[in-house]
């Protein structure tokens, strides 16, 4: 790959959600540490029960689509999805608190397109919207509460909500940020450099005085567009932005080695390190392969030089390649298709977008195996980890920033049993800020349940119906019981249930027009 390093001519710039089958379940435990019926969302049927166990092995809860037995046809089975606690009691993920999915699919709704399925990731459309859990003083915190599934009354809806504590723009360090920005011809289409521009005046007009900023700006090749500049002198970098060009080719692997060769430059005692990419993720020269970009990357970000990358562009836009970049670098990726939305992860939530609440965040939920028959877990698909290394540090885990949260759901049929142990155990491990492992769990046992998702948290009954949207979209086995009628209708009753926050009468507006 080619680098070039020098000044241009002129202006130089959880909530985990678990679905169970159980009696009946509105509390649960909270660990902060310090700190096939109709799909109304009126309520269960009064004879919800347990799913009945089969001889020596659970009942599967769904069947296979002509209501075969998925233990004699196992290709069923596989529809199915489901995992025997008996076989594999764990399941182990990275934690992930990602928006850009969900960002993406408003995009292409609002355009009059819609999103390939393969980009829709359940826990990324739940990690947008406001949830109401238990805020820790620091690290994480989990929470666990439960409702009826209505469309499949005997099975349950349990959210495991993991937060992260806020940090406030007084208490931050100082940042040192490298922008590393796609100028390729790509650029220039659907007004992505405009957007380009837009985020990025956002972004330092945010910044304080003492923090610094630098910029690539990358085509076919990688330039220092504008050397470490304090944003005490902020004109000047918004000058530099003021004039990116889109040009040439894309070579997205020389842009990051330079960003990230600059902030290693840049890194000193007590100031924060980032690298803020943003591009619309097309590499079209010098290294393309992902692997090869993301090896680069993990290593830098081991050094404690965190990445976000944030998408533009509704067409010729690699979602795969921006996704795996964050996680790989231990940051986070966001999708901006508005102003508006610039404005929110850029300047509203600045500070969370910056600190890192919890380094190598991974999530580990047990089930019961003499209570649970079966569950499936749905989101987190390229974040699992093995059982094993949920308590070896070495293995890298997520970062979670500041006052967020974060969901992944499962789907989980119990034996019948009534005991007042809990069915289910979520525990997220971390890193503080001393690099020093630390543990926080939930867990529910099957009294501590709603009856009905209205007589639950509205905020579960929103991460309900997104749970819903997702498996819609995706010809989930949730498609059986839900219909677009369904699912519309449940969309237009939720806006009231949570004082019409605008984030969720906006999701009910896409969800019409998405379904029609």
């Amino acid at each position: 790959m080619s680098t070039n390093r020098g000044r241009t001519t002129g202006l130089a710039g959880a909530t985990l959600v678990v679905v169970m089958a159980l009696a009946g379940c509105s509390g649960g435990g909270y660990d902060g540490g310090d700190g096939g019926d109709s799909a109304s969302l009126d309520g269960a049927r009064e004879d919800a029960g347990y799913v009945e166990p089969g001889p020596g092995r659970p009942e599967q809860p769904y069947p296979g689509p002509d209501g075969t037995d998925p233990e004699l046809y196992p290709e069923y089975a596989a529809w199915n999805g489901m995992t025997d606690p008996a076989d594999d009691a764990l399941s182990t993920f990275a934690l992930d608190i990602d928006t850009g999915s969900y960002t993406r699919f408003r995009d292409a709704v609002t355009n009059g397109g819609y999103l390939d399925p393969a980009e829709v990731r359940t826990e990324e459309f739940v990690n947008y919207f406001t949830q109401d859990y238990p805020t820790p003083e620091r690290g994480l915190a989990v929470s666990v509460d439960a409702t009826v599934l209505p469309f499949r009354p005997e099975h349950r809806l349990v959210r495991v909500g993991v937060a992260s504590a806020p940090a406030t723009s007084a208490a931050r360090e100082d940042a040192d940020l490298v922008l590393v920005v796609d100028c390729s011809g790509s650029m220039a289409e659907y007004g992505k450099m405009g957007m380009t521009k837009d985020a990025l005046q956002t972004l330092v007009t945010s910044l304080r005085p003492t923090d610094r900023v630098a910029m690539v700006c990358y085509s076919t090749e990688a330039d220092v567009f504008l050397e470490p500049t304090p944003v005490a002198e902020r004109q000047s970098i918004l000058w530099a932005i003021d004039e990116l060009e889109p040009m040439g080719s894309t070579n997205a692997a020389a842009g990051l080695t330079l960003g990230y060769d600059l902030a290693m430059e840049m890194r000193s005692e007590g100031r924060m390190t980032r690298v803020i990419l943003i591009s619309d993720g097309v590499a079209n020269v010098g290294e393309t392969d992902p692997d090869g970009i993301l090896a680069r990357i993990s290593t830098e970000a081991q050094a404690g030089i965190n990445l976000v990358s944030v998408g533009v562009g509704i067409s010729t836009y690699n979602d795969h390649l921006l996704e795996q970049l964050a996680d790989q670098g231990d940051g986070w990726h966001v999708y901006v298709d508005s102003e508006a939305e610039a404005e929110r992860v850029f300047s509203t939530e600045l500070t969370g977008s910056l600190v890192v609440a919890a380094t190598d965040a991974r999530a580990q939920v047990e089930f019961d195996p003499e209570q649970v028959a079966a569950y499936r877990l749905i989101g987190y698909e390229n974040r699992a980890m093995a059982d094993e290394d949920f308590r070896n540090d070495a293995v890298d885990g997520g970062e979670v920033f500041a006052g967020h949260t974060t969901t992944a759901l499962y789907e989980v049929a119990l034996r019948e049993s009534r005991s007042r142990e809990p069915f289910v155990t979520a525990t997220v491990r971390y890193l503080d800020d001393a690099g020093r492992p630390v543990e926080r769990s939930g867990s529910l046992v099957a009294t501590d349940c709603a009856r009905s998702p209205r007589e639950a948290s509205p905020r579960l009954y929103q991460d309900l119906v997104v749970a819903m949207l997702t498996d819609h979209l995706t010809g989930g086995p949730w498609s059986e019981y839900v219909s677009a009628a369904d699912l519309r209708e449940a969309a237009r009753a939720l806006p009231t249930s949570v004082d019409r926050d605008p984030d969720v009468v906006e999701l009910a507006d896409l969800v019409d027009w998405a379904l029609y």
